[in-house]
């Protein structure tokens, strides 16, 4: 009963409440800094645990990928074996070769060979020999290129190959490849079934053992679903929950409880083969065995807190004392002062002249309009004797411009109003033959040619006084009766209230010129033709390597009306992107040297159509040595490209049959060995590289048979024939 006054009496002072508050802040602080340092440590866990699901499903995903890689690469290699591809049939020693691949590689379950309508001709063990396969997708997509087939119940060698009493049904992947004879013909399909154990192989051995992967479990998807190891589909692809995107992991619930939470990794199988499975390989393990360290990292955080809490309630304490003392001490001479009685304490002129600047100002205006009116009569003076001189200039400059019309070669003319003849000069009674006083004040008017009559008239009809003249180029009917072009700049003259008043018309004879332009537009439109419908392409880029000129083919070649390629776009908008590096690269070279060629692009028009195009190009420059566009050609290479990559392809597929691992092959010279590969030292047991530049005697068991080949074999090849 004492304590409980006691703890409250204690609790009012201020020692205590600066204790609670501080020490009760530091362990609040603690208690937020550990648990969120517990929470970044189980993520960063989380995240390191998934890494490494993520880490450890990778090699087995490639191992995978390899793997069908291998194989498909083996049966398309076998598919080109001489004694598949001969025309008078398959080999016979095809049947123990094909055994010999088999046992090469323990999950090959059955290789065979088929002829082209599906009847099995050739197979190891002679299973499902003379049987047709027709049906088989393998058969079907085998005769089409390379296949891969995802995994699928034996259908025609369960019975065949299962272990008696088993009770697991065989499941195979299919490999397929089409085999052509020498002309090229379908004679066949070539196919090996894998066994399903080969992947859970991969897994078993791939999967990485340590108390860190308790509880990881391997999973493969397919475009079905789970496979389970014996083939099988053992979960649906739609049953399935959401997975991680490919490449990341996620803690996340398989099946109905909601606690059942699994660290789930997704990896893609990404194998390079003409079939595409989309194998998935998912990792997961449980939460709780994936975050394990964890659990006993929570027992040492909490012995952390409660030791840490006990030193900051120390602390805080010792704190509250040091602050609490000095108020204590207060509180002690406070009550010692009330029982004693005892107590101690307290940082304009101005002068103006405005009439005088009035007066000045008035005598000065005076003066100038005294001296004005005697400079103006002086002006009037001279006025009038410039007039008398300018009259009788404009009256000799008359005479001087009559004499100028006169002889002028252009054919000059003005009529009034109603069409009557005012003025005609000499070189116009010349061309139509006629005599001045005839005409003038007489309607007349040049014989217009009658198809550019409609065109005369359109044209002096659109004549106003905003708009006065108008040039024509017509044809007239001369004096002698010729037809002679000519061109008149026609003028209106027009009064005040814009009425038309008179009508001057000056011509001049245009036929030579015009004949000029008519050949020139016709060598023009027969150049123009050479450069539309050449068989490469022409154009011209400017400075910033942009169109200025291009012919017809080229704008084809493109795909675009030629107003949204001048002066808008170059060959870079184009070119594909390495033809877009190599274009920004030789440019500014070309834009030095003034010439550059011939480089390949890749041209991508806008329709979609792709060519290989070789371009080649000149420079022009202007006097001064300065550029002014370049002169370029365009030829398309396409096939020619085609047919070399094509040739590097033979090539490539001639040196994988050469090196293959499966056939012996020697070129041989005078009975030595010039050349041979890995396969036929490795068949004949001796080490890499000991037979080139060897006699072929030390293959032979003794010296009589290698004589006696020699014999049988060189006569027959002598006459260029096979020996066999």
């Amino acid at each position: 009963m004492t304590l409980m006054p006691a703890v409250s009496s204690w609790l009012q002072t201020t020692r205590s409440r600066l204790t609670l508050l501080f020490g009760g802040t530091a362990v609040l602080a603690g208690l937020a800094i550990g648990l969120v340092a517990d929470q970044v440590l189980t993520r960063h866990l989380t995240e390191l645990s998934g890494q490494s699901l993520v880490s450890a499903s990778q090699p087995i995903a490639l191992a995978l990928a390899q793997g069908m890689q291998e194989r498909e690469r083996e049966i398309a290699l076998l598919s080109y074996l001489p004694m598949l591809t001969r025309d008078d049939g398959y080999a016979p020693q095809l049947q123990a070769h094909l055994e010999q691949i088999r046992q090469s590689y323990p999950f090959y379950s059955w290789i065979g060979v088929t002829d082209a309508q599906g009847v099995v001709q050739v197979s190891t063990g002679n299973l499902l020999r003379g049987q047709n396969v027709s049906q088989r997708p393998w058969f079907s997509a085998g005769q089409q290129g390379p296949y891969v087939g995802d995994a699928h119940d034996a259908v025609l060698l369960d019975k065949l190959l299962r272990a008696p009493g088993s009770p697991v049904p065989l499941r195979f992947m299919d490999y397929a490849s089409p085999v052509r004879g020498q002309d090229s013909v379908l004679k066949g399909v070539v196919s090996a079934h894998v066994n399903w154990a080969w992947v859970q192989d991969i897994i078993r051995r791939a999967t990485p053992q340590s108390p860190m992967t308790g509880g990881l479990e391997v999973l493969l998807v397919n475009k079905d679903g789970v496979i389970n190891t014996a083939g099988a589909v053992e979960q649906a692809r739609a049953a399935l929950p959401i997975l991680p995107s490919q490449g990341t992991f996620q803690v996340m619930s398989w099946g109905d409880d909601p606690k059942e939470t699994y660290l789930t990794a997704v990896v893609p199988v990404r194998a390079q083969t003409v079939t595409d499975l989309g194998w998935m390989l998912v990792t997961r393990q449980p939460l709780e065995m994936a975050l394990a360290p964890i659990n006993r990292l929570h027992t040492l955080l909490a012995l952390l807190l409660g030791l840490m809490a006990a030193l900051l309630v120390a602390l805080a304490y010792w704190a509250a004392r040091r602050f609490s003392q000095p108020v204590e001490r207060l509180a002690e001479a406070a009550r010692q002062v009330q029982a004693s009685g005892q107590v101690a304490a307290l940082d304009f002129e101005m002068d103006t002249v405005e009439f005088q600047h009035l007066r000045s100002a008035l005598q000065n205006m005076t003066q100038g309009l005294i001296d004005g009116k005697a400079a103006l009569e002086q002006a009037n003076a001279e006025l009038e004797h410039r007039v008398i001189e300018r009259t009788q200039a404009l009256q000799q400059s008359e005479q001087r411009y009559l004499s100028i019309l006169e002889d002028q070669t252009e054919i000059i003319c003005r009529f009034d109003a109603n069409n009557r003849m005012t003025f005609v000069n000499d070189a116009f009674c010349r061309l139509f033959h006629l005599r001045r006083e005839d005409v003038l004040g007489r309607v007349w008017s040049p014989i217009v040619y009658p198809d550019d009559l409609p065109l005369v008239t359109q044209k002096l009809a659109a004549i106003h006084p905003r708009n006065p003249v108008v040039v024509i180029e017509n044809r007239v009917v001369s004096g002698d009766g010729s037809i002679r072009w000519c061109q008149f700049s026609n003028r209106a003259l027009f009064d005040d209230s814009g009425q038309l008043v008179e009508w001057q018309s000056v011509g001049r004879d245009i036929t030579e010129r015009r004949q000029l332009e008519a050949e020139l537009a016709q060598a023009s439109e027969q150049f123009q033709d050479l450069y539309d419908h050449a068989p490469c392409g022409y154009y011209a880029l400017d400075r910033q390597g942009k169109y200025v000129h291009l012919n017809l083919l080229t704008l084809q070649w493109l795909g675009l009306p030629r107003e949204e390629v001048i002066g808008k776009l170059g060959p870079a908008d184009f070119f594909d992107d390495e033809g877009k590096a190599l274009f920004t690269a030789c440019f500014p070279v070309f834009l030095q040297t003034g010439k550059i060629g011939p480089l390949e692009f890749n041209l991508c028009g806008r329709g979609g159509v792709q060519r290989r195009v070789s371009v080649s190009s000149t420079a022009i420059l202007n006097a001064q040595g300065d550029y002014v566009m370049s002169r370029s050609i365009m030829y398309d290479v396409s096939e020619l490209h085609a047919a070399r990559q094509q040739l590097h392809t033979l090539n490539l597929e001639q040196q994988a049959m050469l090196d293959n691992d499966l056939i012996g092959i020697a070129k041989v010279k005078d009975r030595v060995i010039v050349w041979r590969n890995p396969a036929l030292e490795r068949i004949f047991g001796y080490a890499p590289g000991t037979l080139q530049g060897r006699t072929t005697e030390e293959m032979y068991v003794d010296q009589e048979d290698f004589l006696a080949f020699g014999r049988d074999a060189y006569a027959v090849l002598a006459s260029g024939q096979h020996y066999r």
